[in-house]
């Protein structure tokens, strides 16, 4: 007979919002495990730009919208934590840039949404002296003479996404285990973790959490969506600097969303999403290289993009199905009796998530009990993922 292990919470998946769950659950005392079947952070998370939003990309359309107020105090909480004064302590974790740029162009209708969202988010929202005055707080790239747009600076920071992983993975690393194998949540409530090397484990949760993406698709009373995105990423010498920045055009989808990352060598990389990326789903990866090229070229003139190289994936954003197939407006979290189901939509809302969570388990009673968890001791943990920039498969051109 397999040994069995009590436990208050499973978490089934292991992004950031399993992570920063983790955390909270074990902080409060509750006795939680973590369950991965592949690497950490491996599906969206390690595909996200890492932007933790203020909301003033969703309120373009001139108005604060759910999403925009659900995000307004996120980049305050994810500095807390950064700094160390959080219970969720990622002090150790990099930030990229402490600021977000909205970037709009000389034409009228960019230069009216940025208007727009500036009124909208005061306090957020700051205007950057405008081109051929002192621009010295310009991101480098919009310093050149023949840059005539506007530039606002944002409240909002942008994280090294693994590097959030590996802190929340040391610190709770006797609570997460790797199943080799899809976590299977049986008609009585256990799961059963299988490797090739370990005698089986049951294990039983008072509760179990689905935060694995487009893995919780086998909970049918959570219905998911998955929207597609086909990504870009650039590489080469000749990148005029790191840039973080919102390019607006007329729509309330920024033209292009630029963050910049350095690969596992040391080469700069910039990661091209916004509506690039939910555009070019439509397109094959030349003809979204050729789009990408053509974009960077009309925005930038000045760079010489002939030396650098591209490589594009597609990605599946894995949200709460909502009517219609749009966005979501914040975190998502259902329940069905004693299984939770919850997706986090963005990166930056995962603080929201695991709040969530936590108020049902409070509504269930669940106690917060201390659990052993040294049987465990020497099942194999899971590693952290690889960003998509590093990954050996990606054609490069």
């Amino acid at each position: 007979m397999n040994p069995t292990l009590n436990i208050d919470v499973a978490i089934i998946g292991g992004g950031i919002a399993g992570l920063w769950l983790l955390a909270r659950l074990r902080e409060r005392g509750y006795g939680a495990l973590l369950i991965e079947s592949d690497r950490l952070g491996a599906g969206q998370t390690l595909c996200a730009q890492g932007i933790i939003h203020g909301g003033a990309k969703y309120g373009l359309r001139g108005y604060a919208g759910p999403t925009a107020e659900a995000v307004a105090g996120m980049p305050a909480l994810w500095r807390c934590c950064l700094n160390g004064e959080d219970e969720i302590n990622l002090h150790g974790a990099a930030l990229l840039a402490e600021h977000q740029y909205l970037w709009a162009t000389h034409a009228p209708t960019s230069r009216l949404v940025a208007f727009f969202a500036s009124k909208l988010m005061r306090g957020h929202v700051e205007k950057v002296a405008d081109g051929g005055m002192d621009a010295s707080d310009y991101p480098p790239v919009l310093r050149h003479p023949d840059f005539h747009g506007a530039v606002y600076r944002l409240d909002e920071p942008i994280i090294e996404v693994a590097s959030v992983l590996t802190v929340l993975a040391e610190r709770y690393q006797d609570a997460m285990v790797r199943n080799r194998g899809p976590a299977i949540l049986k008609a009585d409530g256990n799961l059963t973790l299988h490797h090739p090397e370990r005698p089986q484990w049951v294990i039983r949760p008072a509760v179990t959490v689905f935060t694995a993406g487009a893995g919780n698709a086998g909970l049918p009373w959570a219905t998911l969506q998955l929207r597609p995105l086909h990504m870009v990423m650039a590489r080469g010498v000749n990148l005029p600097g790191p840039l973080y920045a919102h390019c607006l055009g007329a729509s309330e989808v920024p033209r292009l969303t630029v963050t910049s990352h350095y690969d596992a060598t040391g080469r700069l990389i910039w990661y091209l999403g916004g509506g690039l990326a939910e555009e070019g789903i439509r397109r094959d990866r030349r003809e979204q290289i050729r789009a990408a090229r053509r974009e960077l070229q009309a925005l930038l003139p000045w760079v010489d993009w002939n030396p650098v190289e591209f490589a594009t994936f597609t990605i599946q954003r894995a949200e709460a199905h909502q009517h219609g197939g749009g966005r979501p407006a914040t975190a998502s979290v259902f329940r069905d009796g004693r299984v939770i189901a919850a997706w986090p939509t963005k990166l930056a809302l995962a603080p929201l998530l695991a709040e969530q969570v936590e108020g049902l388990l409070q509504t269930l009673k669940v106690p917060r009990r201390p659990v052993d968890l040294s049987p465990l001791a020497n099942w194999p943990r899971p590693e952290i993922g690889v960003y998509p920039w590093d990954q050996e498969e990606m054609e490069w051109s």
